[in-house]
């Protein structure tokens, strides 16, 4: 890039008086750039914490606005897709042409410190804006209006807005919240059979946990072979039959997988039959409004394999982008990859600990539930009872701090182990709840129609 082109930015100046130049890292803006080209990972995290006025040259905000242009179209962001944008909106040339493209291409390095890196434009950026709220300020005592109230009120509203862009509001009053609550309340009096939350469709459950709520996390153990992601995809049809949008995210299955099983359910034929394709004639008009009344359901389904929490997170916020009512499901916690970027941990129990706190921040941060299952420890089997307990997550870290609510799935798996009195009966499940920050613990039994992969709840209500 020519010496020229760093006097090509838009701003409020390009230096000050005595005082040098505007703060700038304009290393730091290339290396960001060249990550984002570099991994679509870093890319959309960088769509999300970043803006146009974090960069300050102007070329580098031609082509973070390009690379956003091109990803909310859903196109590919790679050097000759960039190159091919800027060119049509005539910036290619202004932004050094394609040799800077491709220069951008080749910086492999960026990838390990990308994070800091969006750290220190945050910090020259909000650095000029302070600046040139200071200098129109200076401009405002300098006119010496008679009012200085109003210059003093100009005044604080240019270092709020400086203030606001660098830490946020996130704070809400008392009586903002307290007027939420009884707005929340009213609402639910006027539907008892409500719930305050995504609703699990299962009434026993709804009693105790009052629905999923925005900002939850929500683990769902079990054993290998119990049905969690049965169980997962009965949720997520009911969630969504009730008005929910849902993002499940699966890491083991692949769609058509998930779809037979959906299917299955549903129209409540063996999943045996479906993935061998041995339909009778008789159901094909089941299986036709089965399929109907799936295809009505806000349902969005992503099979990437070693996807990582970031990864989820910026693409739950796209599929969940002004829906009313959503919710995150991840199957499952343990096939999450780290991050790219930066430093891997020493153990896998570190790395799924420090994955679990990004699924519980993921879930503050997009407002919704997040259901992420897991996997117990094989210890389970061999303890007496083997009903399983919180401390039996797999590689558990800080999963059990982290859940707002945590979910253990027991069932027998022979009749040998259901005729035991400290068992489950055959093709019972009992929805154990260990952890409710919100509620009460329970133990609801559902009903496995392991033919169909379905789970109904056991009436227990007629004495009441």
């Amino acid at each position: 890039m020519s010496d020229n082109q760093y006097d090509n930015y838009s701003g409020s100046g390009g230096s000050l008086p005595g005082a040098g130049v505007m703060p700038q890292d304009l290393a730091a803006e290339k290396s960001i750039l060249s990550a984002m080209l570099l991994s679509q990972e870093v890319l959309q995290e960088c769509l999300v914490a970043l803006n146009e006025d974090d960069f300050y040259l102007y070329s580098h905000k031609a082509i973070f606005r390009a690379m956003n242009e091109l990803f909310d179209r859903g196109q590919v962001v790679d050097p000759v897709s960039l190159a091919d944008h800027l060119r049509s909106t005539g910036n290619l040339d202004k932004v050094g042409g394609m040799a800077y493209i491709l220069d951008l291409n080749t910086n492999s390095f960026s990838l390990a410190s990308w994070q800091h890196h969006v750290e220190i434009l945050h910090r020259d950026a909000t650095l000029r804006a302070i600046i040139d709220a200071s200098s129109k300020i200076t401009a405002l005592a300098f006119d010496a209006p008679e009012d200085t109230k109003e210059v003093v009120d100009t005044a604080e509203n240019l270092l709020l807005g400086v203030t606001n862009r660098e830490i946020g509001d996130s704070y809400s009053t008392l009586t903002e919240v307290m007027g939420d609550l009884y707005t929340e309340l009213g609402e639910m009096c006027q539907n008892p059979d409500g719930t305050l939350g995504v609703s699990t469709g299962y009434p026993g459950i709804d009693a105790c946990l009052q629905g999923l709520r925005p900002g939850q996390m929500v683990v769902i153990g079990a054993r290998p072979g119990v049905g969690k992601t049965s169980f997962a995809l009965n949720l997520a049809v009911n969630a969504a039959a009730a008005g929910a949008s849902v993002a499940f995210f699966s890491l083991e299955m692949s769609k058509t997988e998930i779809a037979q099983r959906l299917l299955s359910a549903q129209a409540k034929i063996p999943l045996s039959a479906i993935r061998g394709a041995k339909i009778k004639d008789d159901q094909w008009g089941t299986i036709l409004d089965a399929t109907r009344d799936l295809s009505q359901l806000d349902i969005l389904i992503d099979d990437t394999p070693g996807t990582t929490v970031t990864e989820i997170r910026a693409k739950a916020r796209r599929m969940l982008k002004d829906k009313p009512k959503g919710m995150v499901m991840v199957d499952y916690l343990q096939l999450l990859s780290p991050p790219s970027g930066g430093h891997r941990a020493d153990s896998r129990a570190t790395e799924v600990s420090e994955m679990s706190r990004g699924i519980k921040i993921m879930a503050k941060d997009l407002e919704v539930p997040v259901i992420a299952l897991s996997q117990l420890n094989r210890q389970v089997t061999d303890r007496k009872g083997q009903r399983p307990q919180l401390s039996d997550l797999r590689e558990s870290g800080s999963i059990e701090q982290d859940a707002d609510i945590v979910i253990l799935l027991d069932r027998s798996m022979t009749e040998e182990e259901a005729a035991r009195d400290d068992r489950p009966d055959m093709n019972v499940t009992e929805f154990i709840i260990a952890k409710n920050r919100s509620g009460p613990l329970n133990i609801v039994p559902l009903m496995f129609l392991p033919g169909s992969t379905k789970f109904v709840e056991v009436d227990t209500r007629h004495g009441d």
